[in-house]
């Protein structure tokens, strides 16, 4: 017999009263009671606290708790002198120690007594508490002097009669003010009700950055990993609508309320958590929200060890599956349930490679692409045949291809070699056809390979985001205008886009459709300081096509401040220089070109665009003949847009160069 039995009886005997009235607190302390096993005494006490603590937020601090930390609630409770200072101390001994549950290597089993004495005195004082809240208070009325006589009976009786035709009359009185106004409340409230039917809402989900609880820094990537795989697993149910990471990350411990951000990202449904690891333990909180009127749907608390993290994953999948209506197809439960790999360990440095990968575009230093290269590279040694693995190591090296600061051709051949192994591993791996696109489009120039690994991409993963818009461009290179139209219908249907992305998606679209005067007129009405590097660059061309150098060196400047890249930003100085006919000031940014291609690489193209501004046509093919036969994907961009603005005119001393850029190299191996 467990030291605490006594506790868990007197507990026990608190949940015959707490069972029919509290049936949140009723569950949780059912299976309290029961658990044979002190940590997992520990967790549903700790559960039994979550559940009281998430109710007084909403009454006495009066917001939602979402997923704020249960110490933080409960020192705002203190601050406020919501709840007395005894109640708050057992509070906080409760939730120090209940965390143990989720750590047996630390944890000394005589540590539940105290566990259950203080959750014991909680509930006794949160009983009264909500007794306190349904109580309806009425002043004592006087105190009759039985003593006194009337003076005058019939005059009493009189006076009686007269407050009583008083007193009926304010009633009728209220009944009108009250009873009226409430039947016609009814009839609003069932009529909204019947607007807001969950069941004919349209299924677009957000997963909000789930918060990391996990005290040991080595698990300081759990959080956003867990978003990341929650996101992958909702993906493949074709019936949910789902954003991406990269929309959703900018909501990571946003103070924004629920229905702003689903109008923001343009969601039904948002859901919201946490995650906590540590060492063999797992303990993952999900809660599914209707967005317009911060309501919650459902919530459950998913734990396990290690071992068990990738069925919880499914497990949730198919719960908010479930819960949305969603019947799922044998695929569909095929597909989430099967585990990517067999080995945790693995697993855990696909995670961390992951994680870096993001980074990466936190500061764009290329160190997280060589980091989250190493992390892929210890889970494919460990797991050969892990596709996932291999499609995230295939994705780094096309972006070292990209963003190293020596780019080398070796970076895009590595990278195709790693995605067409990930998809001879899973055929239905989406997200490696997805990356392959993009390699065949920027390296090796095939655009009928890039279009059918794009499509292919998109009818395995149809919520893949970033592959609609790899998409886009392609089709927009190659001067497809009614694809590029088709596309963006398509995404900005699918996906949350902004009024400020949509004005970038319709300038890709003129820029298709060389409509360089509605492409003037866009850039005088869209164009502010702020605006991004690529629809900056096009209000740029748009300006200089146009005669107007004093605006076009204003957005210059401006693409110059928003830039990473010095070699960006000393060719637009050149190119600014030599089109404003400074000869002297374009040769000294070339000059600079020249010295910055000492210790890293630049982009020929970079040289080439200056040496046409100043008409050296001599150096401008010496330069585009340089970057053709490094198949330096700039090249693309380059000739298209400028050949579109009319800023390259197609002389036969061109001719060649532009007809080449379009047509795939036979060599690329």
């Amino acid at each position: 017999m467990p030291i605490w039995s006594a506790e868990i009886k007197e507990l026990e005997t608190l949940s015959t009263s707490v069972k029919g009235r509290f049936s949140g607190l009723g569950k949780e302390l059912e299976r309290l009671v029961k658990a044979d096993d002190e940590n997992m005494v520990l967790l549903y006490s700790r559960r039994c606290l979550e559940v009281i603590i998430t109710d007084l937020c909403e009454s006495e601090l009066k917001r939602p708790r979402k997923t704020e930390p249960l110490k933080g609630i409960i020192d705002k409770l203190n601050r406020e002198e919501k709840v007395p200072s005894n109640i708050i101390a057992s509070m906080q001994n409760l939730n120090s120690l209940s965390t143990f549950g989720a750590h047996p290597k630390e944890f000394d089993p005589e540590q539940v007594r105290p566990v259950l004495i203080n959750l014991t005195t909680i509930i006794k004082w949160y009983l009264k508490y909500k007794d306190t809240q349904t109580t309806y208070k009425t002043k004592p009325e006087a105190v009759k002097d039985e003593n006194k006589i009337p003076d005058d009976p019939k005059k009493t009786i009189h006076i009686s009669k007269k407050k009583l035709t008083i007193i009926l009359s304010g009633l009728l009185l209220v009944c009108i003010i009250i009873i009226v106004p409430l039947f016609v409340l009814k009839n609003i409230i069932g009529d909204r009700k019947q607007s807001i039917d969950l069941s004919e809402l349209e299924k677009s989900i957000a997963v909000l950055p789930f918060e990391n609880m996990s005290n040991n820094d080595e698990y300081s990537y759990f959080g956003d990993a867990i978003t990341d795989e929650i996101i992958m697993q909702l993906c493949k149910i074709n019936e949910f609508i789902v954003r991406s990471r990269t929309s959703v990350m900018q909501y990571k411990a946003t103070e924004k309320t629920s229905p702003v951000v689903g109008r923001e990202l343009n969601v039904n449904y948002l859901i919201e958590g946490s995650a906590q690891r540590f060492e063999d333990q797992v303990r993952i909180r999900v809660q599914l929200i209707h967005a317009a009127t911060d309501n919650h749907l459902w919530g459950e608390i998913y734990e396990g060890s290690w071992k068990d993290v990738l069925s919880l994953q499914s497990e949730i999948a198919k719960q908010i599956a479930d819960e949305l209506k969603t019947v799922l197809t044998p695929k569909e439960i095929e597909k989430i349930e099967k585990e990517p790999t067999g080995n945790l360990e693995a697993y855990d440095f696909y995670l961390k490679g992951n994680e870096e990968h993001w980074q990466y575009w936190q500061d764009n230093n290329p160190d997280h692409i060589n980091k989250s290269i190493g992390h892929y590279l210890k889970a494919i040694e460990l797991d050969q045949e892990y596709s996932m693995a291999y499609t995230g190591l295939g994705r780094e090296y096309w972006m070292l291809g990209h963003y190293a600061l020596k780019p080398s051709p070796e970076y895009w051949k590595e990278s195709k070699r790693l995605l067409n192994k990930a998809i001879e591993l899973d055929p239905e791996n989406g997200w490696a056809y997805a990356e392959l696109g993009v390699v065949q489009h920027n390296w090796d120039w095939d655009s009928s390979a890039a279009r059918y690994s794009f499509e292919k991409a998109l009818d395995l993963s149809p919520n893949n985001q970033n592959c609609y818009m790899h998409f886009i461009h392609l089709e927009a290179r190659l001067g497809n205008c009614n694809e590029v139209a088709s596309l963006i219908k398509e995404y900005s249907k699918k996906f949350s886009v902004s009024v400020h992305d949509m004005d970038n998606w319709n300038l890709l679209f003129l820029v298709c459709r060389k409509d360089i005067e509605q492409i003037k007129h866009i850039a005088d009405q869209y164009w502010n300081y702020d605006t991004p590097i690529l629809p900056g660059f096009y209000c740029y061309i748009a300006y200089l096509n146009n005669g107007n150098y004093t605006k076009a060196l204003e957005i210059a400047e401006s693409i110059i401040d928003h830039s990473e890249d010095p070699s960006i930003r000393f060719m637009i100085r050149g190119h600014i220089n030599a089109m404003m006919e400074n000869s002297e000031g374009a040769h000294a940014m070339l000059e600079n070109l020249n010295k910055l291609s000492e210790s890293r690489s630049v982009s020929n193209v970079y040289f080439a665009n200056i040496y046409y501004a100043l008409g050296d046509k001599e150096r401008t093919l010496e330069y585009l003949e340089r970057a053709l036969q490094e198949h330096d994907w700039r090249i693309h961009a380059f000739m298209n847009d400028a050949t579109s603005f009319n800023l390259i005119k197609a002389e036969p001393w061109l001719e060649d160069i532009i007809r080449r850029s379009w047509i795939p190299v036979s060599d690329t191996e």
